[in-house]
């Protein structure tokens, strides 16, 4: 988004690659605080998603690529900075990448155990839509991440089951934002937070190299608002503008195919 990385491994004990493929369906939810801590926005519904991934592993090491997006609309409510309430809707659109490293425990075979780190960007995309003579926005948010966790597998036959979290840390969280004409674009400096992600995940083995799951997931993205900064109209200044505070809260599932060389 969130980014939903699982360090899930369906492969024998021998170097190789893997690719995946896989669609999945995320409950977005998303509110906005004031500076005393009253809630300003709520924003949530269903986005469809498509997710994709490569490793590589080296025992007792992996690492692996996976990007995903996910796009839709959901239902806004909420009010503007002067107080003037909104019921409308907004057009969501996220990207992520992330790139982890995972180092299998060679003394601990059940569960098998692997520990990892890596980093991740996010890329995300928010269109309130205009309600009568109310202006809608157009925001655009990226930060790179920090993420480290554990992750465990358990095996039967031709079936595993993962379990994995992870700690995440937001870093260097912008937005910039487009009011439409009426005032003159903004960019505003948010401020880092931790979140988490966990996962449980099931796949079964179709043939020796490919097999399919299903993944669960629920993540936990929080930003810091921004400082006060002045509003410009052509350059000339008209008031105040900041970013709340952001929490955001997603679960959904992915279901793929995967691979392997």
């Amino acid at each position: 988004l969130l980014s939903t990385v699982s360090l899930a491994v369906d492969q024998s004990d021998v170097d190789g690659f893997t690719g995946s493929i896989g669609v999945g369906l995320m409950s977005f939810d998303l509110k906005e605080f004031n500076r005393q801590d009253e809630k300003l926005v709520q924003e949530s519904g269903w986005l469809p998603g498509i997710d994709a991934a490569v490793s590589a592993e080296m025992n007792p090491l992996q690492a692996r690529i996976r990007a995903s997006y996910y796009s839709g609309d959901v239902d806004y409510d909420g009010q503007t900075q002067s107080g003037a309430a909104i019921d409308s809707s907004s057009d969501q659109k996220i990207w992520d990448i992330s790139v982890l490293t995972a180092y299998r425990l060679p003394f601990l075979t059940t569960p098998r155990a692997s520990l990892y780190a890596g980093g991740g960007y996010r890329h995300w995309q928010r269109d309130i839509q205009s309600v009568g003579s109310i202006s809608g926005l157009d925001e655009t948010y990226r930060w790179w991440s920090a993420q480290t966790g554990l992750n465990l597998e358990w095996r039967h036959g031709a079936n595993l089951w993962v379990l994995d979290g992870r700690l995440t840390r937001t870093l260097d969280p912008r937005v910039d934002v487009d009011f439409h004409h009426t005032f003159d674009s903004a960019n505003l400096d948010l401020g880092e937070r931790w979140g988490w992600i966990t996962e449980m995940a099931w796949r079964h083995r179709l043939s020796p190299r490919l097999s399919t799951g299903i993944r669960g997931f629920y993540e936990s993205w929080d930003l810091g608002k921004s400082g006060l900064e002045t509003l410009t109209a052509a350059r000339v200044p008209a008031g105040n503008v900041f970013q709340p505070r952001i929490e955001n809260r997603n679960y959904g599932f992915i279901v793929d195919l995967r691979h392997h060389w």
